[in-house]
């Protein structure tokens, strides 16, 4: 009778530990990238001791990966850790996963498809899956930056920030909200229908349709849009539109 030989034990790579260890230091910085952390933070959230947990980020520091300021002392994503970012965006690795997604998503609804990630207060716009009908003016939106929640996707990007950030967002930019016949009292009314439906529902300026955020890696947020005219968009096709998306995007994930 002939015996099947198990298979040998693959031998534990060398300082994998470690690896292990600094890359979930990195996700947690680059996570609060905004405020900063701290080392006594940084310790807590990996379950190191102090001694190792700072010698696993100063090697980071001196890779560029993060940085650490003087008069704080709080870590922060690094140059290095930007110059990765952008030489990916060169090839988007996101835009590559999510064009099955974007594809099937056009076929089934007959529109355009955006695909958005957030930068800080803003939103950019990586790519349109164009739809039965095409419209010049959304082409033009790609690769442009837009200010959170002035776009129908970023809405749903916007609408996942705490209450207190999205205060402290407004505050920035009240002149640009303005100007766009945002009030803070629109917004969070907005905000609170996106929260309640779990997808943003727009309509104004003469189009319409639906966002839905989903995480993108551990630390950002991307988002998918269904934008239409808003002579094709009646209030009840909204939710039609967010269960194909839903569906879409938890196939693909």
């Amino acid at each position: 009778m002939n015996r099947t030989r198990a298979a040998p034990r693959a031998a534990p790579v060398r300082g994998a530990q470690s690896i292990d260890r600094a890359m979930h230091l990195l996700r947690h910085i680059a996570a609060r990238h905004a405020h900063g952390t701290s080392l006594p933070q940084l310790v807590e959230a990996a379950g190191l001791d102090r001694t190792t947990a700072y010698r696993i980020v100063s090697s980071l520091v001196r890779a560029g990966l993060v940085s650490r300021e003087a008069d704080s002392g709080l870590y922060r994503l690094g140059i290095e850790a930007m110059a990765l970012g952008l030489a990916a965006m060169q090839r988007v690795p996101l835009v590559e996963q999510c064009l099955p997604v974007m594809k099937a998503l056009a076929r089934k609804s007959q529109e355009h498809v955006f695909l958005v990630v957030r930068a800080g207060d803003h939103s950019q716009c990586l790519h349109l899956e164009e739809g039965a009908r095409p419209i010049r003016s959304f082409f033009e939106t790609v690769g442009s930056m837009r200010l959170l929640g002035l776009g129908i996707p970023s809405f749903s990007l916007l609408a996942q920030m705490c209450d207190a950030d999205i205060a402290a967002h407004y505050a920035r930019h009240e002149a640009e909200y303005q100007a766009h016949n945002m009030s803070a009292a629109k917004l969070q009314r907005w905000i609170g229908q996106a929260r309640e439906q779990g997808h943003a529902q727009i309509m104004a300026k003469g189009i319409a349709g639906v966002g839905m955020r989903f995480a993108l890696g551990s630390c950002s947020d991307a988002a998918l849009g269904i934008v239409v005219p808003a002579s094709r968009m009646p209030r009840s096709r909204g939710p039609e539109l967010a269960a194909l998306m839903r569906g879409e995007l938890a196939r693909w994930g």
